[in-house]
């Protein structure tokens, strides 16, 4: 799919399908938070975007016949399943599905990266977004640079709290450094999850944002669009006890890191570098925070801060070149 090519037929379809499930299965999540852990309707949700794009290039018939159709077919099949298994075990089984969905989930990594390896997908695999080689050097730099800005945003919140301390006795750990070795193993077995949300919001919506309304207001709106997309988990999973201050600390994190991340896709082209980056910001929350990010309890001075830092940090990118430039490629655009 070129740039600026995204029908309002498309563009819908990936709408209602993307929310339509998120919806369906939040207000299942609704039902069943009280009694069951609910970890894996987050990592479920985390296949939807992908799934709005499949569907709206599948029903597209000038699309069809172009599509690595392999591995459309093996990453609908893990996520039509992961919903199944998920449905029963909770509602039929009276069980927490959460270990056997995380092994459902790297056998489905596995497949579809052999899938995306094998030569006869390749060709469209790389027509379609999905190629592994395109700017690799550059996809490099933005990881490191990302690591960087991520410890700079939780070097400056902890100073505001606690002078830093806790903080530089984490680095100290050498927990960052475990998790940065073990990254491309884990990435590789986990990557349908992360892939699922950025195949969906930089490579399709980010695209058909950014056509429409240009590179900035585009970008802005798919943060929001984002923000909102998590509400289930905000209700039901991150924050329970205190839903407003998770829902507006969700739109904050959202907007900036879309920011960062169009920045990335709009340089790079490569959605596994973007896939990577939202990887490793799960990671690190996990072992900073020393949580599994459920049921925290959130405050209007813990949003402030993170409002302060990420804007600090998240936001100078909002006025980088890549993002001045929409102007002339938009009217290029239309006199093509």
């Amino acid at each position: 799919m070129s740039e600026y090519s995204i029908s309002n037929k498309d563009l819908t379809i990936f709408l209602v399908v993307t929310f339509g499930l998120t919806i369906g299965m939040g207000i299942v999540m609704g039902f069943a938070y009280t009694k069951y852990p609910v970890d894996s309707f987050g990592v479920i949700q985390m296949y939807y975007p992908a799934i709005g794009v499949m569907m709206a290039l599948l029903l597209n018939k000038e699309r069809r016949k172009k599509l690595p159709m392999k591995f459309y077919g093996a990453y609908l099949f893990f996520t039509i399943t992961s919903v199944l298994f998920l449905l029963a075990e909770v509602f039929v089984f009276h069980k927490d599905p959460g270990m056997y969905i995380e092994c459902w989930m790297i056998l489905g990594s596995i497949t579809s990266f052999l899938l995306c390896s094998s030569s006869d997908e390749k060709e469209k695999m790389n027509s379609l977004g999905l190629g592994f080689g395109k700017n690799v050097k550059a996809s490099i730099g933005y990881i490191v640079l990302f690591i960087t800005l991520n410890l700079c945003v939780n070097f400056l919140a902890a100073i505001i709290f606690d002078g830093g301390k806790e903080f530089i006795t984490t680095l100290r750990n050498g927990k960052i450094m475990r998790i940065l070795f073990l990254a491309p193993l884990l990435f590789s077995l986990e990557f349908i999850m992360f892939l699922g949300e950025e195949y969906g919001w930089r490579y399709f919506l980010q695209t058909a944002l950014q056509q429409r309304l240009g590179k900035r207001k585009g970008i802005v709106l798919l943060g929001i669009i984002w923000g909102i997309w998590h509400l289930p988990l905000n209700l039901f999973y991150y924050s329970p006890m205190t839903p407003f201050y998770s829902i507006l600390n969700q739109l904050i994190v959202c907007i900036s890191y879309a920011i960062f991340l169009g920045f990335v896709y709009m340089k790079t082209e490569n959605i596994w570098t973007v896939s990577i980056i939202h990887y490793l910001n799960n990671n690190f929350a996990f072992i900073l925070y020393n949580n599994s990010g459920a049921n925290v309890v959130l405050s209007g001075k813990l949003v402030l801060v993170n409002l302060i830092c990420m804007s600090v940090v998240y936001l100078p990118f909002l006025f980088t070149k890549e993002y001045r430039k929409y102007k002339k490629e938009i009217e290029l655009t239309n006199e093509l």
